[in-house]
């Protein structure tokens, strides 16, 4: 099932299933990828990498439209993987996020994009983290809100860079106090790239609807023509 030009999906799953399910998976990884498994020795965690590589596998060849232990990846210089055929990488992008046992993938027709999954945790240090990471300007909105509204607006901060960072593919080797981003309360999704102006403005940030409890955010070089979100599973 191909995908139109700036049409977007996003997929929710589980990367924690049932040994027969796992088995199944296992077989769809290359070579390369059952020998990182392999190193892996803490036992969750390979198995949810298994898990998340079959699963990727399995729903990129449905676009595709061929076999899932026929996809080849590739990797960018910071780690970011997209199709190794040419033809394929520019018919279809694609990210994947991933917290603890839950994933989410996001798929494109042909335009860059990168997406982040958060999970809240009331215990870190989010204030520090905004004074290290955020914008001076980002910094003062999250404290300038009440308290029972900080941790959320770190999140949305938080998720929205992550999201452009993966979507560049820099990864945090980009300083992400290097732009900006919207965080108070029912302001949309706003991006600011003071590094690289003409870069940001081909940019758009989208909100991603999850689960309380959870945070996610996509980001997309252009304005998407259309964007699913197939039910949290």
């Amino acid at each position: 099932m191909p995908l139109a030009h700036g049409e977007v999906h996003v997929h929710f799953y589980s990367l924690d299933v049932e040994s027969a399910e796992l088995q199944r998976l296992e077989q769809l990884l290359s070579a390369d990828e059952l020998a990182r498994a392999k190193r892996t020795l803490n036992r969750t965690v390979r198995n949810r990498f298994i898990a998340g590589r079959g699963i990727l596998r399995r729903i990129l060849a449905r676009y595709l439209e061929k076999e899932p232990e026929c996809v080849v990846f590739a990797e960018g210089e910071q780690g970011k993987p997209y199709l190794a055929d040419r033809a394929e990488h520019q018919k279809l992008r694609f990210n994947l996020t991933h917290k603890h046992e839950r994933a989410a993938l996001a798929v494109s027709g042909g335009s860059e994009l990168g997406i982040d999954l958060e999970e809240l945790r009331e215990t870190i240090p989010f204030c520090r983290m905004a004074e290290r990471f955020f914008l001076s300007k980002e910094s003062e909105e999250l404290l300038s809100l009440p308290p029972e509204q900080q941790l959320a607006a770190f999140y949305r901060c938080w998720t929205r860079k992550e999201a452009y960072l993966k979507g560049l593919g820099t990864g945090l080797t980009r300083p992400a106090n290097s732009f900006g981003v919207s965080l108070l309360p029912g302001q949309p999704p706003i991006l600011d790239d003071l590094q690289y102006p003409e870069l940001g403005r081909k940019w758009t940030l989208h909100d991603i609807s999850v689960p309380v409890g959870y945070c996610a955010a996509l980001a997309i070089e252009g304005e998407p023509t259309a964007l699913t979100c197939f039910p949290w599973t």
